[in-house]
């Protein structure tokens, strides 16, 4: 070979590997812009430890704070909504303890039943004494309202929660016991919090309460009072019900309320009703959501 083949045969050789150079490195190129992509949709980057380490554990989820809250403020959920037994009625009363609440008792002890009382925030000695006595009378105390203030009660799961704590506090205080069943102020869904009750449902439940609505009412909160016998023949409309979860009041001003009991009592009990309580094992019942 002279020495212009030899420099040719060089030259070629050169250009040769000048091309698989320029091949490898454009190969490099891609592979780089595809693996960055395949990060982009996967979130991370190959340094990240959470996708180079196949065992790490995502994550949890972030809660709302107000789970946090109030550690005190919980129930005992065993058995819920285990019990479902025909021709039962419920009688219920919001807004006490006052001055009607041994009244009541009275009545209830006479007759042989057992009620529930949602309970408002009263904590007067007279008032802690009247709690006491529901509870020894092996009535079921719930929460209601500490304010009964619907504004500030609604205006945040927050606030709603912080009324709850004051009152579950103020119950265990006057009668030693935590309380397992909640009615909502005006019930689980009405004006004043239809911006927040999913949430307040929803927090309720998790927190272990059992929460009731109504499926009769005695109407004894009527505008310009109610008689009572009017209260009479409103509660005695759930003759017909599978299951009766009366709305009664027993604040200081339902002396009506108290003449109608007896009454209500003996026709249910004649219809072949039994009585009872209200504890985390019934089933409630509970107003539909609004869709």
């Amino acid at each position: 070979m002279n020495v212009s083949s030899e420099r040719l045969f060089k030259r070629i050789i050169i250009a040769i590997l000048s091309l698989l150079c320029a091949v490898l490195i454009l190969l490099c190129v891609i592979l780089g812009v595809q693996n960055q992509r395949c990060r982009e949709r996967l979130g991370g980057s190959a340094a990240d430890p959470a996708l180079a380490d196949s065992s790490a554990q995502p994550l949890p989820p972030e809660v709302p704070g107000w789970q946090a809250l109030y550690p005190e403020l919980y129930a005992d959920d065993t058995g819920r909504s285990t019990v479902n037994t025909d021709k039962v009625a419920y009688l219920t009363f919001d807004d006490g303890p006052s001055a009607r609440t041994p009244e009541v008792l009275e009545i209830l002890e006479r007759y042989g039943v057992k009620a529930t009382f949602f309970v408002a925030g009263r904590g007067d000695a007279q008032s802690m004494e009247w709690l006491r006595a529901i509870a020894q009378a092996g009535h079921t105390l719930g929460l209601h309202s500490y304010s009964h203030d619907y504004g500030q009660v609604y205006a945040s799961v927050e606030d709603y929660l912080a009324d709850c704590d004051a009152l579950n506090t103020l119950i265990y205080d006057a009668a030693g016991t935590r309380p397992q069943v909640l009615r909502f102020p005006g019930g689980s869904i009405n004006p004043y919090n239809a911006a927040i009750y999913p949430e307040l449902t929803a927090e309720m439940l998790r927190r272990g309460f059992a929460y009731f609505d109504w499926n009769v009412s005695g109407m004894d909160t009527a505008v310009g009072g109610a008689s009572a016998e009017e209260i009479r023949e409103a509660a005695l409309r759930g003759l017909e019900e599978r299951r009766v979860f009366l709305l009664l009041h027993d604040s200081a001003g339902k002396q009506t309320t108290v003449e109608a009991l007896p009454g209500i009592i003996e026709a249910y009990r004649a219809a072949g009703f039994s009585f009872d309580r209200l504890t985390v094992e019934v089933t409630p019942v509970v107003f539909g959501y609004v869709e």
